[in-house]
């Protein structure tokens, strides 16, 4: 099934890291190993096919080689570096962005599990026949763009009911919204990922999902790896790298737009990020635009 899988997202593949025609679903590629990079990991369900490749989370450091998955509860920062790849055998990798909607709905019809202890923010672990199955029938509607409006929904509602059968069940049951301190958490994480360019209170955010400040310090932190502020200050820059590679400002325009105050302040946050500075950053990035 992995080599099936392989020989379909090989068709497809692109640089850009944009979706696919299939709204949920992103493969990833590249001819060549790469240095750390930062990047953000939704919630989603992502499956190595080819290559080899390092995700590090929270400090904590995973090694990806074909047929390894993972599944995150939240958005996550992390950092990620492709280790094996090439021009003959390029790294390749699915993302599914995981419908909390879904979840819950398939749940509805579904008993419920012996009690559980509180699933991690992110399960690693070898992916399986079962549900590799849906996802490939899922990957193949790329072949056949007329049949996704209609197919698309059914695949990915099975894929997500193998998964609730599967050892990720626990956690997926919490993305569901089984779990209320994780829902907590996880609203607040998603309000701060879209509202990232605005002045944040934390006291507000904390009484918005019914946690004393204090409490929502700790287990969001326990739960991301970072405190909120330093959450908001990763998305921040993340967005401005890419309105840095889209060639659509410059530095000063973009610190505004991300919600800085000083350009000065914007760019010190990015070097320390990124490891460069954000108008040397410029010009490497809009060759790639």
């Amino acid at each position: 099934m992995l080599t099936r899988l392989t020989e379909i997202a090989s068709r497809h593949l692109s640089s850009s890291g944009k979706p696919t025609i299939v709204p949920s679903l992103t493969i990833r590629s590249a001819r060549e190993p790469g240095a750390h990079a930062p990047g953000f990991f939704e919630a989603s369900f992502y499956l190595l096919l080819q290559g080899e490749k390092r995700l590090t989370f929270a400090g904590l450091d995973y090694i990806f080689r074909p047929g390894m998955c993972a599944a995150a509860l939240v958005g996550l920062p992390f950092s990620h570096e492709v280790v094996e790849a090439s021009a003959d055998e390029p790294y390749i990798g699915l993302v599914l962005r995981l419908d909390a909607g879904v979840i819950a709905s398939l749940l509805i019809d579904m008993p419920d599990p012996p009690t559980a202890s509180p699933a991690k923010t992110i399960t690693v672990m070898q992916s399986d026949e079962r549900t590799l199955d849906p996802l490939a029938r899922l990957l193949s509607l790329l072949d056949t763009p007329s049949d996704i409006a209609v197919l698309a929904p059914q695949f990915e509602r099975e894929f997500c009911y193998r998964l609730l059968q599967g050892p990720m069940g626990t956690q997926l049951r919490q993305i569901g919204g089984h779990g209320a301190r994780l829902g907590q958490i996880r609203k607040a994480a998603e309000w701060i990922a879209d509202h990232a360019d605005q002045p944040m209170r934390i006291d507000r955010l904390a009484e918005s999902v019914s946690m004393s400040v204090t409490s929502f310090h700790r287990h969001f932190k326990a739960i991301t790896g970072y405190a909120p502020l330093a959450y908001q200050r990763y998305i921040r820059l993340l967005d401005a790298r890419r309105l840095l590679a889209s060639g659509s400002s410059n530095v000063t325009s973009i610190a505004f737009a991300t919600g800085y105050a000083s350009a000065s302040q914007f760019s010190r946050e990015y070097k320390k990020c990124f490891g460069v500075a954000p108008s040397n950053d410029l010009v490497l990035l809009r060759p790639l635009a």
